[in-house]
């Protein structure tokens, strides 16, 4: 199957592509080689590598243990810039980490917006497979590749720890139609982890509202950036509004996702921050919100609490970056 977009085609191997291949192969010689393929091997030939490829979309013909999948290369004219592998379900390996996609852009042509033209073109053949909702999964610390999967409406479920490679996955789900189709709005929003020591301890500010609204949960500042606001004016204006102080160091950005939020029925891009108090701050103190927000007016019971218990405490997945900050702090 062959899907074309301006001047990059994703598609599958034929049998004239072999010295393409082969360029593309070399092309990963100063890194690991199963990036571009893990399916041929030095001296396989060209005719058995297609084979192979057929042979693994056909359940009948591979281990039980694995799932039927096409592996679609990016060409650009008769170069081989990318390749991107599609599972066509998931076990429970790739349920962990993998996922339904992997891709991978060659060391030649990186940021040339390769990976995002790609990534859309899967979506296409995602669809015409009848895939619905797919799992995209990448390391936390490739900016670049979650950056593309949030780009076509990713949301991120969670992170995992994966001990064999030693780092931190994010597991995205992408909606298929809505990443070719987007009708969902992108709200920009600013979390603010207020962090003091006490003791030795670590603890995060945080507040619950009046009893009536006690189903909202136990938060920490935030809100929504406004049209032509920077992060950090949003950042320090959420915190005055909502806590009544401004006299915090902002220490570091230490995290950014995006995630399908239900009750908002939007998609929530947070830019998360780690402030310190610059003055001694109270143990417990209740203020009344300002701004024009939804919350003016609401009181805002502020305390404080352990990292620890943050991490299952906190509501509306805000605690979704204590894991980074006790890293970083």
């Amino acid at each position: 199957m062959s899907i074309n977009k301006g001047h990059l085609t994703l598609r599958e191997l034929g049998p004239t592509d072999e010295l393409a291949f082969l360029e593309w192969y070399d092309s990963w010689k100063n890194e690991d080689p199963e990036w571009a393929t893990f399916i041929w091997k030095p001296g396989m030939s060209h005719a058995e590598h297609l084979q192979r490829l057929s042979d693994y979309k056909d359940s009948s013909k591979i281990p039980p243990q694995r799932v039927t999948s096409t592996m679609l290369y990016a060409f650009v004219a008769q170069q081989i810039v990318g390749r991107l592998s599609v599972r066509h379900k998931l076990n429970e390996n790739l349920l962990r980490r993998g996922g339904h996609i992997g891709y991978s852009v060659g060391p030649n042509h990186r940021r040339n917006g390769y990976a995002k033209e790609m990534f859309k073109q899967a979506m296409k053949y995602c669809q015409a497979i009848q895939l619905g909702k797919v799992l995209v999964s990448c390391a936390d610390n490739n900016i670049a590749s979650w950056r593309v999967i949030e780009s076509f409406g990713g949301s991120l479920e969670n992170r995992i720890f994966d001990a064999e490679e030693d780092e931190l996955i994010r597991r995205y789900w992408v909606d298929v139609s809505e990443a070719l189709n987007p009708t969902i709005e992108t709200k920009d929003k600013v979390v603010g982890y207020v962090v003091r020591q006490k003791h030795n301890i670590n603890e995060l500010l945080v507040f619950d509202h009046d009893k009536e609204f006690s189903e909202a949960g136990t938060q920490v500042p935030a809100g929504t950036v406004d049209r032509n606001e920077d992060y950090e004016t949003a950042l320090m204006r959420e915190i005055h509004e909502e806590a009544g102080i401004a006299d915090l160091d902002i220490k570091a950005k230490i995290d950014q996702y995006s995630f399908y939020r239900e009750t908002q029925r939007c998609h929530n891009r947070r830019h998360v921050y780690f402030l310190a108090p610059k003055t001694e701050l109270p143990d417990r103190w209740t203020h009344q919100a300002t701004g024009e927000g939804a919350d003016k007016h609401l009181n805002f019971h502020y305390y404080w609490i352990d990292l620890e218990t943050a991490k299952t405490k906190l509501a509306a997945r805000l605690g979704d970056s204590i894991d980074l900050l006790v890293k970083y702090l």
